[in-house]
């Protein structure tokens, strides 16, 4: 069995940030003092200990493209787990029709490739894999059953067209009538729809045609958040046991509204919805059995070096700050997720080659990697494939690199 520790620092290889970074090395941080923001994370973690028996639901929020978020929940799982509470793990990214798909996943039947082409990753989620995957094999070594929760994307196109009331409740895939948004969720959607230009007009929400468009789009909102909201409380109804834990995008919780309101709505309860704690990155600790040590970012098909752990591998091989890696190995690459597969599967005792950019000239840096923490798991040596922007999906998804 994988060590929780390895598969943690599997996921935190890739810290994302937010501003693309320069040719030139970034300036030195200031000074900041980390204590209060560790404290406030380790008592959300005793905090969780605390109160994961007396759950039902508990809805972990993410930015979908965001290592540290997803990091932040496999520590919560993690802790969970730990504190010996029976667990269910739900999946916004998996439509609920495609259970069976993840039930064989689960059962060790399948392999990663063949779990993500068979649930239609690509098409129906698009963010990186290598962003999720840890999760996944995290709940599959340790039995804890996988729960699909979203609308199948066609039924959430179709309200998104013609409105929820033009789909007869027979049509919507045994999805009920969602409760009503809350007015500071409204607001938010609004702020969102147009965002996007809206459709049918100027964008401004102003005409009749606008109008109707942001219902469209509104309702397209209270069904996805309708449809897991019923996931997450059939489960638990099915096994009172098990706490069910969500993995949904954030915007599906903040105001305790969203999939809280609908969780409600059912009668569903004790729940709670967390987000991870703020954390400035010159606080986040360097993850354990990290095999390069360097803080990647993926910005228009460039991989820029945006943070180097000291005492790691990438430092002792002068890795900077503001470097970008244009090869590994002979290799170009042109996403993070890339690096850390090749580092992943870089071969103990060979060095690793990187083409390195810095200040517009290329230099090779050789790198001497530490023991990997553990084996790769059956398909999952397949490179990523990119965001297409389904489902709410973003492009430029971030990464960390061990």
């Amino acid at each position: 069995m994988v060590p929780a520790s390895s598969l943690l620092a599997l996921l935190v290889l890739l810290l994302g940030a937010g501003a693309p970074l320069l040719a030139q090395p970034a300036p030195a941080p200031a000074a900041i003092d980390c204590r209060e923001p560790l404290r406030a994370a380790r008592q959300q973690q005793l905090d969780l200990a605390r109160r994961g028996p007396t759950l039902a639901v508990l809805l972990l929020g993410e930015i979908h493209t965001s290592v540290a978020d997803h990091a932040w929940q496999l520590e919560s799982l993690e802790t969970l787990h730990g504190a010996g509470v029976p667990l269910q793990l739900g999946l916004e990214m998996v439509p609920a029709p495609r259970q069976a798909a993840l039930d064989r996943y689960a059962a060790g039947a399948t392999d990663e490739h063949t779990f993500l082409k068979e649930v239609g990753w690509a098409e129906v989620w698009g963010h990186d894999p290598a962003l999720y995957l840890p999760l996944l094999r995290w709940a599959r070594q340790r039995g804890v059953p996988l729960l699909a929760l979203n609308a199948e994307p066609a039924l959430v196109r179709r309200v998104r067209e013609q409105g929820l009331a033009a789909v007869p409740p027979a049509e919507r895939q045994g999805i009920g009538e969602p409760a009503p948004l809350g007015a500071a969720y409204r607001e938010r959607l609004r702020k969102a729809w147009l965002g996007h230009g809206g459709q049918g007009g100027s964008g401004s929400g102003t005409s009749a045609a606008e109008r109707a468009d942001l219902e469209r789009f509104l309702d397209s909102q209270r069904l996805r958040d309708r449809a897991m909201a019923e996931r997450l409380s059939a489960a638990r109804r099915a096994d009172p046991r098990r706490l069910v834990v969500a993995l949904i995008g954030r915007g599906h919780l903040e105001d305790d509204d969203g999939v809280p309101a609908q969780l409600r709505a059912l009668g569903m309860g004790p729940s709670a919805a967390l987000l991870r704690p703020q954390m400035p990155p010159a606080c986040a600790p360097a993850p354990r059995g990290a095999r390069l040590g360097a803080y990647l970012e993926s910005s228009d098909g460039a991989v820029w070096v945006r943070r180097v752990a000291p005492g790691s591998a990438a430092a002792a091989a002068d890795l900077r700050p503001g470097d970008r890696i244009v090869a590994v190995n002979g290799e170009v690459v042109q996403r993070a997720g890339q690096v850390i597969l090749r580092v992943a599967n870089q071969p103990q005792g060979q060095p690793l080659r990187l083409t390195v950019e810095r200040a517009g000239r290329r230099r090779s840096v050789v790198v001497t990697l530490p023991p990997p923490p553990a084996a790769p798991s059956p398909g999952a040596t397949s490179t990523p494939a990119p965001a297409n922007g389904e489902n709410g999906a973003t492009p430029g998804p971030l990464a960390l690199s061990q």
